[in-house]
């Protein structure tokens, strides 16, 4: 059954991300869509469920973490995709893969906060 969950949450932020990348140009676009492909299925469970307890990634998210545009990924983060993630736990994940978000900066319409959750 998790599985299952699991794959529908991942089918429809994908849904969210391919609706919101539609009115954006092929290019360093393209490469920034890639990468949240890529991560999409590694982290998506470290991100989704009630705002709380955070959960360590695996090492195959923080790899997939290491090598993604960040700043581009958080210009293609909308409410949709706000409301299927928590943000709290995309600090986390950044933080404690050894990338984190840059103090002060937005993903969305989330601030990073200055000091460390």
């Amino acid at each position: 059954m998790a599985k299952i969950l699991s794959l529908f949450i991942f089918v429809a932020f994908a849904m969210v991300v391919v609706a919101n990348a539609s009115t954006t140009s092929i290019g360093t676009e393209g490469i920034c869509i890639g990468d949240m492909f890529a991560l999409i299925p590694k982290c998506i469970m470290y991100v989704i469920g009630p705002p709380g307890a955070k959960v360590k990634p695996s090492q195959e998210c923080c790899d997939a973490w290491l090598k993604v545009d960040i700043p581009c990924l958080c210009s293609k983060v909308n409410d949709d995709v706000e409301a299927t993630i928590d943000m709290e736990k995309v600090v986390y994940i950044a933080d404690y893969c050894k990338r984190p978000l840059t103090p002060g900066s937005k993903c969305g319409t989330y601030t990073v906060p200055t000091a460390g959750l």
